[in-house]
């Protein structure tokens, strides 16, 4: 299931065209997103897509974060400096440290390197888990969780492992169905019945959301 990257590019200009995004932020979003329409996916399938992703984090608001970084990086390279009137040279002193050429990096551009670093570093943080919060706000199974339960839950998604946020969220689907299916099969309801079922074994919301809060 999968489109071409270029389909997804002529896309994006169209739809998003005050998105000022650089060739090489392009050239990511359309790798990540042809993946997502059917092989066979026509313009309306692959605006839907665009529309998605654009819902999650803004075409322009990425190319504006995009934007900053550079000037960031781009002021943290020092000004030349003019090429100073020959002298005569004369042997260093070594016991002098003023006559030592100076390999430190100035506290300023320390200052925007860090800027900068924890500026990427958020943004990624900010991002990944903004993935795993629209992963659990669209899983059917989790829909009942109360915010603050589910705020919870999303603490137990590890946003540094390799495992796919998709997979992570699964797992945690499937455990809360054998949660609740095992309290259903335990309760002295008159037999066991098929979790999902309307003649399944009933118990209170109240019941589900203490079993959940005290997963942690």
């Amino acid at each position: 299931m999968a489109v071409k990257p270029e389909q997804i590019k002529a896309r994006l200009k169209v739809k998003y065209p005050k998105a000022n995004l650089s060739t090489k932020r392009i050239d990511a979003i359309a790798a990540k997103l042809c993946l997502k329409p059917a092989d066979d996916a026509d313009d309306d399938a692959i605006d839907e897509v665009l529309e998605a992703a654009n819902d999650f984090m803004s075409f322009e608001e990425i190319a504006r974060e995009d934007d900053r970084i550079r000037t960031l990086e781009a002021n943290q390279k020092p000004k030349p400096e003019p090429t100073p009137t020959p002298t005569p040279t004369t042997d260093p002193d070594p016991n002098n440290p003023a006559s030592k050429p100076s390999e430190e990096t100035p506290a300023w551009a320390k200052k925007i390197q860090e800027d900068l670093e924890a500026l990427k570093s958020g943004k990624i943080i900010e991002s990944k888990t903004q993935t795993a919060q629209a992963l659990l706000d669209k899983s059917t199974v989790l829909k009942g969780l109360k915010p603050e339960i589910k705020a919870n839950w999303l603490k137990r998604i590890d946003l540094d492992s390799e495992t796919p946020f998709e997979e992570q969220v699964t797992a945690l689907e499937t455990e809360y169905t054998d949660l609740i299916q095992g309290v259903a099969d335990s309760a002295d309801y008159g037999g066991r019945a098929p979790l999902g079922k309307p003649d399944a074994a009933k118990f209170s919301d109240a019941e589900a959301e203490k079993i959940v809060e005290n997963i942690l």
